[in-house]
């Protein structure tokens, strides 16, 4: 992907166009702007967070315990995909049109996360108004307003705030599509390698000195460490920055004659020895650059082995409920919820009725309304295919 729009006379379509009888071999491939391999990360990060979860309850006090604590590198590989994916999609919208549109990127994504976000308060909601948990009007008001990440739990008086307190992760996420488009766009993709890695390290160094000297702490005592945006934003700022040296042809090509499958496995062992063996430096810097380089390498290279395991059908799908699962395992797996319907939360019917209601979330509400949001504000590329206008109306 060049820095600016290619020529159209010398670009591989007008030749094609030019050409008085064109094979359909010589015919250029349409550009969706859809990435497969991501939707395969994302079924491992869900993964991550559902082991987590589902084994808390179970095998807290055994050896096996601090192994399966796997939902804190779940997330991290969920914010290095959407860096990386969000950044990739503005890039492309950069060179296909000339420009950002704010304005299309905002309804689009509102479309993509709110309608399933506040779908799962407003059950949850219902459930707190009849009496059947307790949710505290602050903590659901935060998850609304996307600020729960920087609610603390001595201020949630009633209840746990186990309902809700996965927004954490949505909030940060929130606070990234409001800083990063409007950062990439005045910027330029130039500028933007040197906002995206100056940040992620100002970040890093101030995660360190807060972790050491408790500042935070000292001012807004009992609030979660690793939920803060201001401490796990350079996850997803790294992501753009592989995004960002990927769409440099002249890096590129570097990249593909020396990140070879040698090296990004050495990085695979690297993360986990470190990460998820050891259980070290859970949100440092080298977390989020060796997450961002695994995630763009699978993308550098899609066909070697572990591209193709991701590209897997099985693995495809499980990446598109990845977000319906994450908003909606809280009812069910959760270890400490308490309803008269408990027995929702006995494996294996917990499972069972996890993956139900994410498909029903999908199907019936995140699907239709992400088509509603490439009708209002269409991408230049349509993204996958069971997206796309012809696919809404074949259905």
């Amino acid at each position: 992907m060049g820095s600016s729009p290619s020529s159209p006379l010398s670009s591989p379509a007008s030749a094609a166009a030019l050409s008085p009888c064109p094979s359909k071999e010589s015919l250029p491939k349409a550009r969706t702007g859809y990435l497969a391999t991501l939707d395969g990360w994302r079924s491992i990060a869900i993964a991550g967070v559902l082991l987590d979860h589902a084994t808390g309850g179970i095998l807290r006090g055994s050896r096996w315990y601090s192994f399966l604590r796997t939902g804190p590198n779940g997330v991290s590989v969920f914010f290095a995909v959407s860096g990386f994916l969000i950044c990739s999609r503005l890039l492309e919208e950069e060179q296909l049109t000339g420009g950002i549109s704010l304005r299309g990127f905002y309804i689009r994504r509102g479309c993509r996360i709110l309608p399933a976000a506040f779908a799962y308060l407003a059950f949850i909601g219902v459930l707190g108004m009849v009496g059947i948990v307790t949710v505290t009007p602050l903590e659901w008001a935060s998850c609304v307003l996307f600020f729960r990440n920087y609610v603390s739990p001595d201020w949630i008086h009633a209840g746990w705030g186990g309902y809700t307190i996965h927004y954490w992760s949505l909030a940060v996420e929130e606070h990234f599509y409001l800083l990063w488009p409007a950062l990439l766009a005045f910027s330029g993709r130039v500028r933007a390698r040197f906002v995206a890695g100056g940040m992620a390290v100002a970040i890093a160094l101030w995660r360190w000195w807060d972790f050491h000297h408790h500042w935070m702490e000292r001012h807004v005592p009992g609030l979660l460490f690793g939920s803060r945006t201001d401490v796990r934003l350079d996850g997803l700022l790294l992501g753009c920055l592989a995004a960002l040296i990927l769409a440099e042809p002249r890096w590129r090509g570097w990249l593909e004659r020396h990140f070879t499958a040698w090296v990004w496995w050495a990085c695979v062992v690297s993360y986990l020895l470190f990460q998820v063996l050891l259980r070290k430096h859970i949100y440092s810097i080298l977390e989020s650059m060796l997450l961002a380089g695994l995630v763009a390498g699978t993308v550098l290279r899609p066909s070697d082995g572990f591209g193709r395991l991701l590209e897997n059908r099985v693995m495809k799908w499980i990446g598109r409920l990845s977000y319906s699962l994450y908003l909606w395992q809280q009812l069910f797996l959760i270890p400490g919820a308490r309803y008269p319907f408990s027995l929702l939360q006995r494996f294996p019917i917990n499972l069972a009725m996890l993956l139900l209601t994410a498909v029903l979330s999908y199907e019936l509400l995140e699907r239709p309304l992400i088509r509603v949001g490439h009708r209002l504000a269409p991408p230049p590329t349509p993204g996958r295919a069971d997206l796309g206008e012809k696919a809404r109306r074949a259905g």
